[in-house]
């Protein structure tokens, strides 16, 4: 029997570099915020040969360093349980966009392998730590809720994040930003250029840390990487121009997201966006539950691009 296991990924709707430790890493503070689509599908199968065969729609990402597969390999190690495994890895979240899809693979992998495991079932907080060893974003994909990520990605607290009834527009260009450029390009940019927040124009407040303290959309890679990408400053101009209320880059990039009050204008930036060949997903966050890719769509593209 074969199941499918559904793996998201997410949006940073805020992200500040607030320093660098000794060891030379960069200490953040940001809000993950996860969404439904676009999502990764992994098809299981259990087998009577032992160990794991991996497959994907795309060959060249089925390596033994793919996050799916040194999941499984380190899931044997903290348990002892190396159960037979065919996993089929239908990949749809764009590659290199910022939105996490490897840890998400990786996370809702290391969730199904635990539940299988019976008596050898790892606690939630060793499992979390057992996917902090694979990558920093994977203990909040196992926690799958808005949250806080802080220090080197290790510290995660629970968000309050008001966006129900607004209109979520995930753009994904055909553009890959390598994070550890990203970061190379602050190191040596960051202290000459001031990459700090900025009140601007983009006062969505939505998100609140403590009932004193709010917080703008933010992300302090914007500088670093716009430069450079420069199709990255015209999408994220093309979503404020087609009526969001904030639009802000996602990780290092490349993905692009938008919050419009409006659906007929989220439509419309969509329709925009399609028109110039870019990928889009439009989510209702009245209920991110929806496995849906785009918004009931309708109505012509009539905003100012």
């Amino acid at each position: 029997m074969t199941i499918q296991l559904h793996a998201g990924c997410k949006v940073n709707l805020y992200l500040d570099i607030v320093g660098v430790r000794e060891d030379g890493y960069h200490m953040l503070e940001s809000l993950f915020y996860p969404l439904p689509v676009p999502n990764d599908t992994l098809h299981v199968t259990e087998h009577d040969a032992s160990g794991l065969v991996l497959t994907c729609s795309r060959p060249e990402l089925a390596t033994a360093e793919n996050l799916i597969a040194r999941a499984y390999r380190a899931y044997q190690q903290w348990t002892g349980w190396a159960p037979g495994l065919h996993v089929y890895l239908e990949k749809q979240i764009p590659l290199g966009a910022g939105i996490g899809g490897g840890s998400s693979d990786a996370a809702v992998f290391l969730r199904w392998l635990n539940r299988q495991a019976g008596s050898l079932a790892l606690s939630e907080s060793d499992l979390s730590a057992l996917g902090a060893t694979l990558g920093a974003d994977i203990p909040f994909f196992l926690q799958d809720c808005p949250a806080w990520v802080c220090g080197a990605g290790e510290i995660l607290e629970s968000a309050t994040v008001h966006l129900t009834g607004n209109f979520l527009v995930l753009v994904c260009p055909p553009v890959q930003v390598s994070t550890a450029w990203a970061y190379q390009r602050w190191d040596e940019l960051g202290q000459e250029t001031g990459l700090r927040k900025e009140l601007t124009g983009q006062k969505c407040v939505v998100m609140t840390r403590s009932s004193t303290r709010s917080l703008v959309f933010f992300n302090a890679f914007e500088k670093v990487v716009f430069p450079e990408f420069p199709v990255l400053s015209s999408i994220k101009k093309k979503l404020l121009n087609c009526g969001a209320e904030a639009a802000v880059m996602s990780g290092s990039g490349s993905s692009i997201v938008g919050i419009f009050q409006s659906r007929l204008q989220a439509e419309r930036a969509q329709d925009v966006l399609r028109s110039l060949g870019y990928v889009s997903f439009g989510i209702d966050l009245a209920d991110t539950s929806l496995p849906s890719n785009s918004i009931n769509h309708a109505g012509n593209a009539a905003c100012s691009a």
